[in-house]
């Protein structure tokens, strides 16, 4: 059976919860895959051939790796909680069609913003009790089987956005910036249970870089200090965004520019290109 992507919408649940409220965990997604893998060795003993009908035994646990893409809207902000910093230990309970994937944990998440296109927004997540067994099946009646709040009028683009204090690092010209913050945790395994049980978050990393026409200091061998908070505010046409889970990105002051590059081409302007790293945990 095949499944229309109508047919397979995307919701991301509240912070430590079991359950998902399709009403406020809809995600205006673009693409979501997972990916499942299981940890397999060889099976090989002295003195005998590998068995054909016994060939491997468990390595380790099974995850699932999940990611999605999807568009900013302030009607959806609630299913954005996982990009709050003060649920940054949280899992999430994430739904694809009839799919209900528990515990899973964000692994990082990037911002695109680009002047003239909608701001897309890449999850990353894995997943400690992904489902076994039955198959990949659809939602018939999407959104609790209401009509999807959507306007396209409110979508959050990369002209409705504003950045501050970037001229720290590049021109004051700026036309992309992307942004990433990735998690790095450790499973957490514990006996007579086939899966990690939760994840401790051992740090948290945060890289914005900025596209401009210019350089305004070249770096030393120690970076470019950033002495003013460089803000990125995610607000749609009508000054709206994701109040609650994404108000706007900080790189804080003491965070440095670490890289910085610059090309030319024949009829067109110099490119710039900065890149601010700052540790968050």
């Amino acid at each position: 059976m095949s499944l229309l992507y109508s047919e397979v919408p995307v919701y991301v649940g509240a912070a430590n919860a079991t359950t998902i409220t399709e009403n406020t965990a809809y995600v205006p997604a673009l693409d979501a895959s997972v990916d499942f893998g299981a940890q397999l060795v060889t099976k090989r003993f002295l003195g005998q051939d590998v068995t054909s009908t016994d060939q491997f035994k468990t390595a380790g646990p099974r995850e699932a790796s999940i990611s999605i893409k999807a568009i900013l809207d302030p009607f959806t902000d609630a299913a954005f909680a996982f990009a709050k910093s003060s649920n940054q230990d949280a899992s999430f309970p994430i739904r694809i069609g009839n799919n209900t994937y528990q515990d899973c944990f964000l692994s990082d998440f990037s911002l695109s913003v680009d002047n003239f296109a909608p701001v897309t927004i890449d999850a990353n997540f894995v997943s400690l009790s992904p489902p076994t067994g039955g198959n990949v099946s659809g939602d018939a009646s999407p959104y609790g089987g209401g009509t999807i709040p959507f306007d396209p009028d409110d979508i959050v683009y990369g002209y409705t956005c504003s950045l501050s204090n970037a001229t720290q690092a590049v021109g004051n010209v700026q036309y992309r910036v992307s942004y990433k913050k990735t998690f790095n945790r450790t499973p957490v395994y514990t006996l007579g249970a086939a899966n990690a049980t939760s994840m401790l978050l051992n740090g948290v990393e945060s890289e914005m870089s900025i596209e401009s026409t210019g350089l305004n200091s070249l770096i030393d061998f120690s970076g470019g200090a950033i002495s003013s908070d460089v803000t990125l505010g995610l607000n749609n046409i009508d000054g709206d965004g994701l109040s609650t889970n994404l108000p706007n990105v900080v790189m804080a002051n003491g965070s440095k520019v670490v890289t910085q590059s610059y090309s030319i081409a024949g009829s067109d302007t110099v490119n710039t290109r900065a890149t601010i790293k700052q540790i968050d945990l």
